[in-house]
C-alpha cells in the first residue's frame, strides 16, 4: 500500500569488483537523472561532474554542477574541461579547467585509488575532494553504505549488510538527524523501495529507480514531506 502511494506521489564512474558489487552515481538536472562521473557532499555545497562522454583517459568537455546548501533554487552550471587522470600517493587527480580562464588551471577532483569498488573491502568508491578557485572542498564518505544521497536539506544514508537494514540522516542546518534500523526493502523491475518504521508512528521511505528518486516521511498514512535527491550513489550486488 505504502509503495503504491509512494510511486503515485513521486560517485564516481560505475564499477564492479570481483566480490560482486556495482556502484552507480547520478545527479538530477531539469527533472531528469544523469550519470555522474563524481559528486561531493561538501560542508557547504554539493558538487558534481556530469556529461562525461567516456572514461577520462584524455581531456574532454564536461559539466560542473554546484548546489549551495541551505539555499533554494536551481544549481549553478559551468562547462569545463576534464583532464586525464594522473595518479599520486593513493589518489587519482583529474584536472578541471574552464574556457576563458573562468576557472583557475590548478583545479581538480581527487578520487581514491585505494578505497574503491575494485577492492573487495569497499562497496563505495571514495571521492576525496574538489579543488575549485584555489579552495579545497572535502567530501563526505561512508565506506560500507548501500546508498548515500543528498536533498536540499540533508544527507540520507542506508546500510544493508544482508542481516540489518539501517537508515540515517545528516541535516544541513545542524539539527539532529535520525537513525532507524530494522528496515525492509522491496524490489521490482525498476529498483528498490526501502521502508523504515519507528515506534512513534513515523515512517521513512526511500526509492531510487527509473521513475522516482526521493525520501518521503509519513506519520501514520499522512505524508509529512517529500524530498528529491540532487545526487546519489548506490552499491548493489552485481547480477
Amino acid at each position: 500500500m505504502k509503495k503504491r502511494m509512494l510511486l503515485a506521489c513521486a560517485l564516481t564512474w560505475a564499477g564492479a569488483n570481483a566480490a560482486g558489487y556495482e556502484m552507480k552515481s547520478y545527479v538530477a538536472l531539469d527533472g531528469k537523472k544523469q550519470e555522474a562521473f563524481a559528486w561531493c557532499d561538501a560542508p557547504d555545497r554539493v558538487l558534481a561532474l556530469t556529461q562525461v562522454r567516456e572514461k577520462p583517459t584524455k581531456p574532454q568537455p564536461a559539466t560542473l554542477v554546484t548546489w549551495l546548501k541551505g539555499r533554494s533554487g536551481g544549481p549553478n552550471r559551468d562547462t569545463i574541461q576534464l583532464g586525464a587522470g594522473e595518479g599520486a600517493a593513493g589518489s587519482v587527480f583529474y584536472a578541471i579547467s574552464g574556457p576563458g580562464q573562468k576557472l583557475p588551471p590548478n583545479d581538480y577532483v581527487r578520487l581514491s585509488n585505494i578505497e574503491n569498488v575494485q577492492d573487495p573491502s569497499y562497496r563505495m568508491s571514495r571521492v576525496v575532494s574538489f579543488r575549485l578557485a584555489h579552495k579545497d572542498y572535502s567530501c563526505r564518505y561512508v565506506k560500507d553504505a548501500t546508498f548515500i544521497g543528498v536533498t536540499q536539506k540533508r544527507t540520507v544514508i542506508i546500510w544493508n549488510n544482508g542481516k540489518a537494514v539501517t537508515y540515517a540522516t545528516r541535516n544541513f542546518d545542524g539539527s539532529a538527524g535520525v537513525y532507524v534500523t530494522g528496515g525492509t526493502v522491496e524490489h521490482d523491475d525498476t529498483g528498490p523501495v526501502y521502508l523504515f518504521e519507528t515506534s512513534s508512528g513515523y515512517s521513512y521511505i526511500v526509492t531510487y529507480d527509473q521513475r522516482a528518486n526521493f525520501v518521503q516521511v509519513l506519520r501514520g498514512n499522512k505524508v509529512q514531506s517529500t524530498e528529491h535527491f540532487l545526487a546519489y550513489s548506490s552499491s548493489s550486488p552485481k547480477p
